[in-house]
């Protein structure tokens, strides 16, 4: 049934294998060489490095704006030799209501420049009778930086 080298059962997955024994290989495999209903992905997951900068900046903002839906992660556009410098964002805080975008962002450019980071953050700002504009970008995967 099962490939007899490298301890994975034929499921090319040592973690497959381990839960092929707990749920009987008795079910016929499909095309795939994958139990059917059985979904796994198994991948590394490295732990991030030190990241002071991001720590704080996500700090202040949640104490100072009080945000109803944050995001915030390392922008690697700048390449990864700048790691813990350059950040983007998505915010939204009842403290915006009634206020423009450039006043927005000049409350979210103060609170960088008090952590010491002025000029380093991208963060999409809107209050939250505005949501429906930022529902498309809160659905990227903003937690893949944690």
């Amino acid at each position: 049934f099962g490939s007899s080298h490298s301890g994975t059962s034929g499921f090319g997955c040592p973690m497959a294998s381990l839960l092929a024994q707990m749920f009987g290989t008795c079910r016929a495999r499909s095309s795939a060489g994958v139990l059917p209903g059985l979904s796994l992905r198994c991948y590394h997951k490295f732990a991030t490095p030190p990241r002071p900068n991001l720590d704080a900046l996500r700090r202040i903002i949640t104490e100072r704006l009080t945000p109803v839906h944050f995001y915030m992660k390392n922008d690697l556009k700048y390449t990864n030799y700048v790691y813990d410098m350059h950040f983007k964002g998505i915010l939204c805080s009842p403290k915006f209501e009634g206020k423009t975008t450039k006043e927005m962002k000049a409350m979210v450019e103060d609170l960088c420049k008090e952590v010491g980071l002025p000029n380093r953050a991208y963060v999409e700002c809107v209050p939250p009778s505005r949501w429906h504009m930022m529902r498309r970008l809160a659905r990227r995967r903003w937690y893949l930086d944690q």
